[in-house]
Parts: structure tokens; sequence; C-alpha cells
């Protein structure tokens, strides 16, 4: 009787994307690796790289390359956008579709724009409160 051995599914490596829409003004991209330090700071195992749909480097099909070069197999894309504007709704899921087609051995999740989310929304209520409270001071 041959020996069946059952395939087991890879293990889950996490990858993280954070997307942006990009500048050609350097400081610009200050805040979004800030981001990236801050995740790196706090989840140093987790693979996580910046991103940028024009005018800077890398884009996210580079970015992605490297995360599973890097052996990540289940990235996460975060649109660092406070709308959901034309390249949330269209542009990006577009994009992340054309990379599963180019790494078919990789799990895809796309996040809504985090100025969608009520954190975010709360955050910036109270930035403003406070912004201009003090300025009355």
């Amino acid at each position: 009787m041959a020996d069946t051995q059952l395939a087991c599914p890879p293990a889950s490596v996490p990858g993280l994307v954070l997307l942006a829409h990009g500048s050609r003004d350097a400081q610009w991209r200050r805040p979004m690796e800030a981001v990236q330090a801050a995740v790196r700071a706090a989840q140093p195992a987790l693979a996580c790289s910046c991103a940028y749909l024009e005018a800077c480097a890398p884009d996210l099909p580079t970015a992605v390359a490297a995360l599973v070069r890097g052996g990540a197999n289940h990235i996460t894309v975060l649109p660092l956008f406070l709308g959901t504007g034309k390249h949330a709704r269209e542009d990006i899921p577009r994009l992340v579709e054309q990379l599963r087609q180019q790494h078919p051995g990789c799990r895809f999740e796309l996040q809504t724009a985090v100025g969608e989310h009520p954190r975010v929304t709360q955050l910036l209520a109270q930035l403003a409160i406070e912004q201009t409270l003090a300025d009355r001071a």
C-alpha cells in the first residue's frame, strides 16, 4: 500500500503595502514613511512597504514583488487616502486584480481607504477641535 501524503497549504506569511497617491515633492512622502516606521516599530516581524500610484517609486507592483521575494504570500493593501474617490473605487481594485493574476500563489486583501475608518474620522475631528481651541487661547 503506497503512502499517501496530504499536501498542507503553505503557512500564511503576511505582508502590508501602505499605498498612497504619490507626489514629485519628496517631502510629501514623509507622513507615509512615518506610518511605515510606526508599523515596523509596533510589528517588527511584519513585512511592510510603501507604494505610490504615481509620481514616485516604488509603484504597487514593484512593492508587492519585493514582499513576495521576501516570502510574503498574504498581502494586505491599505490605501492611505482620506476618501474613496476614483483611485480607490476603480484604479486600485484593478491593480490588485492584476497582482492576483501575476502572483497566483498569494492572497491579496484590499482594505478601504483609511479616511473612511470611523477612528480616523474621530481623530481628525479631535485634531480640528484641539487646533481651533488652541488658536483661541
